[in-house]
């Protein structure tokens, strides 16, 4: 009976509920269709999963083995057995992809797969249905795993024996090896294609990623909003934003282009590449004089000369909008107009954006008497807190992330998993930063004061007294984000992000179950929550038996 009273009471109804689950998706082929497919299980999910298993344990010891090296002193009797095991396991792991390579290379197959771009690589073969590597690449993967976990076990050894190093050397001996190790284990667990459970596998690194980079920006916006204002902070950004309006006035003062749509509008209008939207909408739309606002086709064209030749040799166009020094064939003139091209309007616009806003932080800040930063933190927060996640998303995902794109030239082409996971991250960093805030605002200003009479810095105080303490009050409430983060992580399926949510949509279209698919996705996200529930109240009991 103690240990029932030990277990949260939402977990024991969980248990009391197990086996009937258990019997539901054990006799139910519809449910146990709907759960490999939620979860994301692949084909030869199996012998891929025990290669999984063996390589974390092996690189979860050699870890340990790390971190017992840089603190054996301290080191508990768990640490110091789980570093005598690491290098008998490594070894181990070692001799096993020489004599029985079949038991780790499906792992190591389907995550170099997963690491290559399937459409454009040249290692995959794609003669067959199913796409696979070619033999010669999968015999070479084969020899890298063995060298590989070789040099891992090699590594394992000269971690255990650093202790003979003079202590400098020891030092950074032990800290390169932790670094190593750790890597190794990172890689494993947020970065590895997992076929066994590949749905489960983005969901959880999603919510985890979009956490840590959330806590970050909201400690950002936090610190940006305790700066205070100095004798010439207002004359200084002021200065700023004014040389920020300045270049753009410089960009919006060059020379515009004069272009003329010729022809007739009976047909398509041959559009030069790089012709700025705003204009090519206007003759789509027949937004300009004489077009009646009537919808008129277009075409692309390469060039200005093939523009103008596609009127005489394609039969679907009947007019061009090119540059007027290049209209020398006499076709009649429908329209004349001149505008900015982009590569002078585009910057003028940016730092004339960039310039108003730093402009009006100015003037708001000398008002209140506040940092300019700091009211640009706080109308961060409040703006985002007041627009709801999916259109964070969609806006990130889809127009940001495009024009970021195009502003880079095709060098920032972020996936939708990393659009995603920055969408959820900007959306719930001012959430932390007001949770971040209420936590130092109820460290008592006497501490502050101590510290300073101790001659620790400004960043010194933040860092040795008031975070600490704060962030032992802000724990529940941090742990509450987290959980809503790995729920709304189900949004980022409307980026086509493949997590649960997303798979179950996929499986619900094709198999038209109508309740199979969703009340499994729901037994999903309930087990997921309540486990991640009571880790966090674990967490939040160790942090208040520190207080204490």
């Amino acid at each position: 009976m103690s240990r029932l009273s030990s277990i949260r009471p939402s977990n024991l109804v969980l248990l009391a509920a197990a086996p009937f689950i258990i019997y539901l998706f054990a006799t139910s082929s519809k449910y146990l269709r709907s759960l490999v497919a939620i979860l994301g299980i692949g084909n030869n999910a199996g012998p891929i999963f025990v290669g999984f298993l063996l390589v974390l344990v092996t690189a979860i010891l050699g870890y340990l083995c790390a971190r017992h090296t840089r603190f054996e002193a301290q080191a508990p009797a768990w640490l110091r057995i789980s570093a005598l095991a690491a290098f008998p396991a490594a070894v181990g792991l070692s001799i096993l992809a020489f004599v029985a390579p079949h038991v780790l290379m499906p792992f190591a197959e389907s995550v170099f797969f997963h690491a290559l771009s399937q459409n454009t690589s040249t290692l995959i073969d794609r003669s067959n249905q199913t796409w696979v590597l070619f033999p010669e690449v999968v015999a070479q993967v084969q020899s890298g795993l063995q060298i590989l976990l070789a040099v891992y076990a090699v590594i394992i050894a000269l971690c255990l024996i650093s202790g003979r190093l003079t202590k400098p050397m020891r030092g950074r001996v032990q800290l390169g090896f932790e670094i190593l190790t750790g890597a190794a284990l990172f890689y494993l667990m947020f970065m590895a294609h997992w076929q066994f459970a590949t749905g489960v596998a983005i969901t959880f690194r999603a919510a985890i990623f979009a956490y840590i980079f959330a806590a970050i920006l909201g400690l950002i916006w936090v610190g940006l909003q305790s700066f205070k204002p100095k004798a010439r902070t207002t004359m200084v950004y002021g200065a700023i934003s004014l040389a920020l309006l300045a270049v753009s006035t410089f960009f919006f003062m060059q020379p515009k282009v004069s272009y003329v749509l010729v022809g007739n509008t009976e047909g398509r209008i041959a559009i030069v590449r790089g012709t700025p939207q705003a204009q090519a909408d206007m003759i789509r739309f027949g937004e300009f004089e004489g077009g009646g606002d009537q919808q008129i086709r277009i075409r692309s064209a390469p060039d200005v000369a093939s523009a103008i030749e596609q009127i005489e040799t394609v039969d679907s166009v009947s007019g061009a909008f090119v540059p007027v020094e290049s209209h020398t064939q006499g076709y009649p003139v429908i329209w004349q107009t001149s505008f900015l091209p982009d590569k002078f309007r585009n910057p003028g616009l940016a730092f004339a954006v960039f310039g108003f806003l730093l402009l009006t932080l100015t003037v708001g800040g000398s008002q209140h008497k506040l940092h300019p930063l700091a009211v640009g933190a706080e109308f961060f927060v409040d703006t985002i807190r007041g627009i709801p996640m999916l259109v964070i998303i969609l806006y990130i995902g889809l127009p940001l992330a495009g024009a970021v794109k195009d502003a880079t030239g095709g060098g920032i082409d972020m996936t939708n998993m990393t659009r995603g996971i920055i969408a959820i991250s900007v959306g719930y960093s001012a959430y932390m930063a007001e949770i971040f805030r209420s936590g130092i605002e109820a460290i008592p200003k006497g501490q502050l004061e101590a510290g300073s009479s101790l001659g620790l810095s400004r960043w010194q105080t933040a860092r040795l007294i008031v975070l600490p303490q704060a962030l032992r009050i802000v724990t529940p409430p941090l742990g509450n984000e987290f959980i809503a983060m790995i729920k709304d992580t189900s949004l980022l399926s409307i980026l086509s992000v493949r997590d649960m949510t997303q798979r179950m949509r996929e499986f619900q279209a094709s198999s038209f179950l109508p309740f199979a698919p969703f009340n499994t996705a729901a037994i999903l996200y309930v087990v997921i929550t309540l486990g991640c529930a009571s880790f966090l109240k674990w967490i939040e009991r160790r942090t208040a038996k520190d207080t204490r």
